[in-house]
C-alpha cells in the first residue's frame, strides 16, 4: 500500500511539473503576442498623427507604411533593437556630425534601433554604425563606376558585411531632391559598388517587398525590366 502510494505521489508531481511548464510557455506567447499587438498599434497610431499634418512628405508616408508592414512581420525578424528617442537620435547625429535623413529617423523611433536579422538582412544598430573609413584599411579615397565615383570618406554602414562579401553603406555628401542618402552596396573584397538605390524608403520598400534581402528584390526587378525590354541600370542615382 505505501509502494502505491509513493508512486501515485510521483506521477503527480511529474503531471503537475508538465502542466506547469505548459502554463509558463503559453504565458511567454501571449505576453510577446500582445507585446506585439501593441508595438503595431503605436506605430498605426504614430501614422494617423503624421497623416493628419498638412505638410506631411511622401517619405513619411511611405516609410510609416514599410513600418507597419514590418511590424506585422514582427515573428520573422530577430533581436529588433529599441526604440530611440529623439534626444538618443540628436546624440548620434552629434557623434558622427551629421542629420540623419528623415526616413532613418522614421525608422529608428518606431521600429527600432536595427535588428540581428530583420528578414534576412542585419541592420547595424546606431552603436555599432561606423564610416567603412573605420572599417577597413588601404582604401581608396575613391570608388569607381561605370556613371561616377563615390568617395569613400562619405561612406557610412548601414547593415553587417554579410558573410565577409559587403554592405550597404550611406552615401553621406550625397543628399536628394527629397534631402536623403543614396544608399549603395560595397562589395568589400574588391572594393566594387555593386548596386545602389536612391534613398532609404525604396530601400525598405525593396526589403518588405522581397521578405529577405534587398539584392535579391534588384535582381528580381532586373529581370523583370529586362524581360520588359526596358533598360536596366543599377547606379542610377549617381553623377
Amino acid at each position: 500500500m505505501e509502494k502505491i502510494t509513493l508512486k501515485s505521489f510521483f506521477i503527480c508531481t511529474l503531471i503537475a511539473l508538465v502542466f506547469g511548464f505548459i502554463y509558463l510557455k503559453n504565458t511567454d506567447v501571449s505576453s510577446s503576442v500582445d507585446r506585439n499587438v501593441s508595438d503595431k498599434m503605436l506605430i498605426k497610431n504614430a501614422k494617423k498623427q503624421i497623416d493628419s499634418i498638412k505638410h506631411s512628405s511622401f517619405i513619411e508616408d511611405t516609410t510609416m507604411e514599410l513600418i507597419i508592414n514590418l511590424a506585422d512581420d514582427y515573428s520573422k525578424h530577430k533581436n529588433i533593437g529599441t526604440k530611440l528617442t529623439e534626444e538618443s537620435i540628436q546624440n548620434f547625429e552629434k557623434k558622427i556630425n551629421l542629420t540623419l535623413p528623415e526616413s532613418y529617423k522614421l525608422f529608428l523611433t518606431y521600429f527600432g534601433d536595427g535588428g540581428e536579422m530583420i528578414y534576412d538582412t542585419s541592420i547595424l544598430s546606431t552603436k555599432k554604425t561606423k564610416f567603412i573609413k573605420d572599417q577597413y584599411n588601404n582604401l581608396p579615397e575613391e570608388l569607381q563606376t561605370s556613371e561616377g565615383t563615390v568617395s569613400t570618406n562619405s561612406l557610412l554602414a548601414l547593415t553587417k558585411n554579410k558573410k565577409g562579401k559587403g554592405a550597404w553603406y550611406w552615401v553621406t555628401n550625397d543628399l536628394n531632391e527629397n534631402n536623403e542618402w543614396p544608399l549603395v552596396f560595397i562589395d568589400t573584397e574588391n572594393n566594387t559598388i555593386g548596386y545602389s538605390v536612391k534613398e532609404f524608403s525604396e530601400w525598405l520598400q525593396l526589403l518588405v517587398k522581397s521578405k529577405s534581402d534587398v539584392i535579391s528584390a534588384i535582381k528580381n526587378r532586373e529581370e523583370t525590366l529586362s524581360g520588359n525590354g526596358e533598360v536596366v541600370t543599377t547606379s542610377s542615382y549617381l553623377k
